[in-house]
């Protein structure tokens, strides 16, 4: 079980509110390239994202629940 982000929501919020990935990396206080590979699905986000993210929800009135969502299957089917 992972803690995921949903990447279309964010996607939209930064259109929506006009702006640019790489201002918005920089309000979270992470790097472009990694914004760039958690949008794509390249790249699953790790608990320092989720505490910025969380903190710049609080900052904006955004609800973080509306952007986060639990994945049961994350890691089924890999053998330790």
């Amino acid at each position: 079980m992972y803690l995921q982000i949903r990447r279309e929501l964010l996607t939209k919020l930064l259109v929506e509110r006009g702006w640019r990935k790489t201002e918005f990396a920089k309000r979270l206080g992470i790097d472009y390239s990694y914004l760039l590979r958690l949008l794509k699905g390249e790249r699953n986000p790790g608990g320092k994202f989720f505490s910025v993210f969380m903190n710049f929800c609080k900052e904006e009135n955004l609800d973080f629940e509306d952007y986060v969502y639990i994945d049961i299957n994350a890691g089924k089917g890999k053998e330790s």
